[in-house]
């Protein structure tokens, strides 16, 4: 159960505590006091997400702190090993709110994510507001509403991972036939490129290669002229080096008998000499090779136009035009193989179809007897609510063609399974039933979601239900019939109701005030834990606002005593 509620600058709430008792815990307050507060920071610390105006004015942050006391709650087994629980019978659940709407929570003075926070809020309470009440009205929650009576949770989520699965190949299978129509158009267009890149003969470095020779064969008569002139010049001419070198040798070589160290210089020129001989054979080697060749630069210029065209064509380079081949390769072995492969997917989702096929029929079954039981269940329900002959029908239906496009045997396959379903209801004798939309006034809404929710929370076995304005829409005897309600499932459960009735108010074990007042030019709301006395007071006042006459203020004693009966 949530033994402490602690607040701190959490909106128009400066600092508030709530010291909560087992049984039935009642807030009240005038409209605007501050109880919708309240029931944000339960939120908060059941994993609810945090907003920036959570904050209260010119501060910097909130903080909403929860002790829970988990004697004779049994929380599953991974979510205890998650938040690191061990043998803790205290839960201290802590939320911080910064400006800009950031927040954090920590479980035991350990950071903790908000999925795990809400996996543990949800083990431990439960809250019912006018949301609920809302959802009712729709018919589309109906199935969630008795799913979660009858815990269904896992078999659902089976379901919904072979639906997901079945989803992503009916996806794949109608990719490949997409892919199949436009198989020829690529296939022709892929052996095309194919052929055209792979008959090219390319290889990178090509066309700088040819470029040099088509140089050197568009300047062959002066590189020739070159060669010889330059072979002249070192060997083959008058004054020619070769010969100026065999000189300055010869000299060298009658001084070095002289003086030995001149045979450094007579060594370079040794060398020297057989460097210009090289030079001189290589040159007139070249001169002889280097000649003019038509043919060759015509099919040059040939080659190399073939290539720019294929480089225009293929992405402004070779290596560009060389990748485009290989993957109009790689293309056509996928393309060939996309006929098996669609077969192949086709076998897979016909098999996961049958699987869903079967989760489906077996969730159905499931649910038809849970409904059996929620008929009888909820009509007990509603009788204790003061409805005196209720008729509850839990219908199956056809359901619509389903978005997902997903079928078998005539079975469309949703999110949820493939069952249409439904509340009816008749709150008067002879009166056929309908649907809630059409015959629920707000009384009547909120005794069938108290009935309902109070199944759920009775079969979950939830040690702490939160009730927002159960109220709505009732008052006299209904709302007298509605506390004693509050006040048999508390027996059970830690409950804590927010009302405006004082019917509803007069059966709390412990009854608190939430009160607003102006002071130093600013707004707060501070809670008061009411005493006997005050609570009489209280009730007076919700009786009769701001009239306080002995006979409001013996009713409200009648009504304190009335609870006690």
């Amino acid at each position: 159960m949530l033994a402490v509620l602690r607040i701190r600058r959490l909106a128009v709430i400066d600092e508030a505590t709530f010291e909560f008792s087992p049984g039935l815990n009642i807030i009240s307050g005038e409209t605007g006091a501050g109880k919708t507060i309240v029931m944000n920071a339960l939120g908060l610390i059941a994993g609810a997400r945090a907003a920036a105006e959570m904050v209260r004015s010119d501060e910097k942050e909130a903080v909403v702190e929860g002790l829970f006391e988990l004697e004779g709650t049994a929380l599953a087994p991974e979510l205890t090993e998650a938040l690191d629980l061990g043998r803790n019978t205290q839960v201290l659940v802590r939320r911080t709110i910064a400006e800009g709407g950031r927040s954090r929570a920590t479980v035991n003075g350990e950071l903790t994510t908000l999925q795990s926070l809400s996996g543990l809020g949800a083990n431990l309470v439960q809250i019912f507001g006018q949301h609920e009440q809302q959802e009712l009205l729709r018919a589309q929650s109906h199935l969630a509403i008795l799913d979660q009576y009858g815990d269904l949770d896992g078999a659902l989520e089976e379901y919904r991972r072979i639906y997901r699965r079945a989803l992503e190949l009916k996806s794949r299978v109608e990719e490949l036939e997409r892919q199949a129509r436009e198989r020829e158009q690529r296939l022709d267009l892929a052996r095309f490129q194919l052929a055209e890149l792979a008959g090219a003969g390319l290889a990178a470095g090509e066309a700088d290669e040819l470029l040099r020779q088509r140089r050197v064969l568009a300047n062959a008569t002066r590189l020739a002229l070159a060669a010889h002139e330059a072979e002249a010049a070192l060997y083959g001419g008058e004054n020619a080096a070769i010969d100026a070198v065999g000189i300055a040798r010869s000299r060298l070589a009658e001084a070095a008998t002289l003086d030995p160290a001149i045979n450094e210089p007579l060594k370079l020129l040794d060398s020297a000499g057989a460097a210009l001989e090289e030079a001189a054979r290589w040159l007139r080697g070249y001169a002889d090779r280097v000649e003019a060749d038509p043919a060759r630069l015509e099919e040059i210029e040939q080659r190399l136009e073939q290539l720019n065209r294929i480089k225009r064509k293929y992405g402004g380079s070779i290596e560009s035009a060389i990748e485009t081949m290989e993957r109009a390769q790689a293309e056509i072995g996928r393309l060939e193989t996309t006929e098996q492969e669609q077969a192949e997917a086709a076998r897979e989702l016909a098999a996961t179809l049958a699987q869903l096929a079967q989760a489906a029929r077996a969730l159905s079954e499931r649910r038809a007897s849970l409904a059996a039981r929620l008929k009888h269940k909820a009509e007990a329900e509603l009788k204790t609510l003061g409805i005196r002959n209720p008729v509850f029908e839990p219908r199956f239906e056809a359901p619509a063609a389903q978005a997902s496009g997903l079928s078998l045997d005539g079975l469309a396959f949703g999110p949820n399974g493939i069952d249409g379903f439904e509340f009816y209801i008749a709150f008067n004798l002879g009166q056929p039933p309908m649907t809630l939309a059409k015959v629920a006034s707000g009384g009547e809404l909120s005794r069938v979601m108290l009935a309902l929710k109070c199944l759920e929370a009775r079969r979950r076995s939830i040690a702490t239900l939160v009730f927002d304005e159960v109220d709505a829409g009732i008052g006299g005897a209904i709302a007298h019939v509605v506390g004693l309600k509050l006040k048999t499932l508390a027996r059970f459960h830690q409950i804590l109701c927010v009302t405006h009735l004082p019917q509803i108010a007069a059966f709390a074990d412990k009854h608190f005030v939430v009160e607003k007042r102006e002071q130093r030019g600013t707004t707060a709301s501070s809670v008061t834990e009411l005493g006997p006395a005050e609570r009489v007071e209280e009730l007076a006042r919700m009786i009769g606002g701001s009239r306080r006459t002995d006979r409001i203020t013996r009713a409200a004693r009648e009504l304190l005593e009335r609870a006690r009966a």
